[in-house]
């Protein structure tokens, strides 16, 4: 089952040395009614985090993005954007993640945590909160997500899985088979695009 996690993952990618001070992360989450995401990532960093992670990925954003869709591979990631601002040392990288959530075959959504008992806050009656401070890291990182669910969904609850993580659960119409052509189409259209452009620039040499 496609996570949370999976697609928060991305932190692992910021840094190559270890979190020394405690430092905290920013992730909202906009889910659309197609089951998509809208995804805001966002963190502020000590001086020598700051200096580490500029030499990765600030001054190359090609870097970031080539890892990203590296180790999230079943998910297709397009429109990056990424903001810096030096003299706070923080940043803010914007993009989209097709396929966040799914449905069973009950025919509900889901959208799963992947953590035991998860402390969820109801911020309004489609967004919630969850903190979290990833043990890789040694409690010296917390996380804070912001899961806004869309606007159409109905009967929401949150459920525990098979493994007792936490998971959302709601009602919510399925996609038109219309618009499923035209989605899947259109991906089509990006990688024939895609590999016609290899192909004449390859040619050249």
């Amino acid at each position: 089952m496609k996570t949370l996690v999976r697609i928060f993952i991305v932190y692992v990618l910021f840094f190559s040395t270890d979190i020394k001070a405690q430092s905290q992360q920013k992730i909202e989450m906009r889910i659309d009614s197609i089951g998509n995401a809208k995804l805001n990532i966002s963190m502020t960093m000590n001086a020598q985090e700051w200096q580490t992670w500029n030499a990765n990925y600030g001054n190359n954003p090609s870097a970031l993005k080539r890892d990203m869709e590296r180790a999230m591979p079943a998910y297709f990631l397009d429109d990056f954007k990424l903001e810096k601002d030096d003299m706070n040392r923080s940043f803010s990288l914007r993009l989209n993640a097709y396929g966040a959530c799914e449905i069973n075959k009950r025919g509900k959504w889901l959208v799963d945590t992947d953590q035991k008992n998860a402390q969820l806050t109801e911020l309004t009656e489609n967004k919630y909160m969850l903190v979290s401070s990833p043990p890789e890291f040694g409690g010296n990182l917390q996380q804070t997500f912001i899961i806004e669910l869309p606007e159409d969904a109905k009967n929401i609850k949150t459920d525990k899985d098979a493994f007792g993580k936490s998971v959302f659960e709601f009602d919510m119409d399925a996609p038109s088979p219309r618009f499923n052509i035209l989605r899947w189409g259109g991906i089509l259209l990006i990688i024939v695009g895609g590999s016609w452009v290899s192909k004449i620039t390859f040619a050249k040499y």
